[in-house]
């Protein structure tokens, strides 16, 4: 007996051979560093011990993003750029799924591109169609400023929803309302936007526990994507069918599909190279979807100035596929100092959802009623 013991967990310890193998084979991303010139051009250079092997994509937004197969990071960030260069806005790394690290590079969607091995590691050149070997030279002479990727944080921090005050002879309550889906966006390992001390997953979430009790004083079921700092999907690290990005979004669109919502509303914050740029944006996907967007705009200008006054047309993970007239607005951009002093404010949260709240009880009176 005591020889078939033997013989199983051999058995099992060859069958876990490879598996080990793969762990201490993972290439190691030391580090990712940021450099610009004043031609209106920069490059990331990510910093790899091996020889990397890579694939890469660019989103209809003009985000680049590099996906380093079999690797690990050391540590994952965030770089938002402080010169004057406004072709990168912002720039993520961190282990997307146990064997492949992620690098996302916020650009100009019009700016060219060229993603290039070099010594000692991955070059991302924006503004060029040809790696900018020169701009690069010296790169890693200076650490990189890096913002945490994670943040957790305090409470006092995070909006408390008790203290929402709506004028009910304003907004009477609307008679069998429907489900309104709010998501506030990113959260838990996705910090999202990161600037002058905010993480944009603070602050969207502060606005949505605002908003939530002031749609349902409104009438309105109200169901949230999250309600406290977490990853919306968490492991198994993919759906199935869907990558570690995909599944996140993914999770938040069924929760809407699956729920029979009416409308479905994403809470962001924006971040620019540009510290003046300040204002509201708001983006819609379907046809369906447009009307809810134009009031939405109407609706928070009255509060918050906007940076663009009509709505914007993107094929956002979230907008796209739900099946309800859905929005994506961008609340404000917390690269600008003015608005990242308030956006952790309970009465600047308040703010920001009454109007998002007169803007879904507007929309839904028009469409539903």
């Amino acid at each position: 007996m005591r020889f078939f013991n033997f013989i199983f967990l051999l058995f099992c310890f060859i069958l876990l051979i490879p598996s080990i193998a793969k762990a201490q084979d993972l290439l190691t991303v030391q580090n990712v560093f940021f450099k610009s010139s004043q031609d209106n051009t920069a490059v990331v250079f990510v910093q790899i011990q091996g020889e990397p092997k890579f694939s890469y994509f660019r989103l209809d937004d003009g985000r680049i993003v590099l996906d380093i197969e079999n690797s690990k990071i050391v540590k994952k960030g965030v770089i938002i750029p402080t010169s004057n260069s406004n072709i990168i806005s912002e720039i993520h790394f961190a282990q997307n799924t146990p064997d492949m690290v992620r690098v996302v590079v916020g650009s100009d969607v019009k700016a060219s591109y060229n993603i290039s091995k070099i010594d000692g590691g991955i070059l991302i050149s924006v503004g060029s169609s040809k790696p900018l070997l020169s701009l690069a030279n010296g790169i890693t002479n200076e650490a990189p400023k890096l913002l945490p990727y994670n943040y957790i944080p305090e409470k006092s921090q995070l909006a408390n929803s008790q203290n929402s005050q709506t004028n009910n002879n304003l907004y009477p309550p609307i008679k069998n309302a429907k489900i309104i889906v709010i998501d506030p966006g990113h959260g838990g390992s996705d910090p999202g936007c990161v600037a002058n001390g905010v993480e944009e997953k603070v602050a969207t979430l502060g606005v949505a526990l605002h908003l939530k009790p002031i749609l349902e004083k409104m009438g309105f079921k109200v169901i949230m994507t999250r309600e406290t700092d977490k990853d919306v999907w968490g492991k198994p690290y993919n759906m199935p069918g869907y990558d570690a990005n995909e599944s996140e979004l993914q999770a938040r669109v069924n929760i809407a599909n699956e729920n029979g919502a009416a409308l479905f509303v994403s809470i962001h914050f924006n971040a620019c190279a540009d510290p003046s740029i300040h204002g509201t944006q708001v983006y819609y996907y379907s046809p369906q979807s447009y009307k809810f967007a134009s009031t939405m705009i109407k609706d928070i200008s009255k509060v918050n100035p906007v940076y663009t006054d009509r709505p914007i047309r993107r094929p956002f993970w979230v907008i796209k596929y739900t099946t309800m007239p859905a929005i994506l607005i961008e609340t404000d951009f917390i690269t600008n100092p003015a608005v990242a002093s308030q956006v952790y404010n309970s009465d600047y949260q308040e703010k920001i959802a009454q109007a998002i709240a007169q803007g879904i009880y507007d929309s839904y009176k028009e469409i539903y009623q």
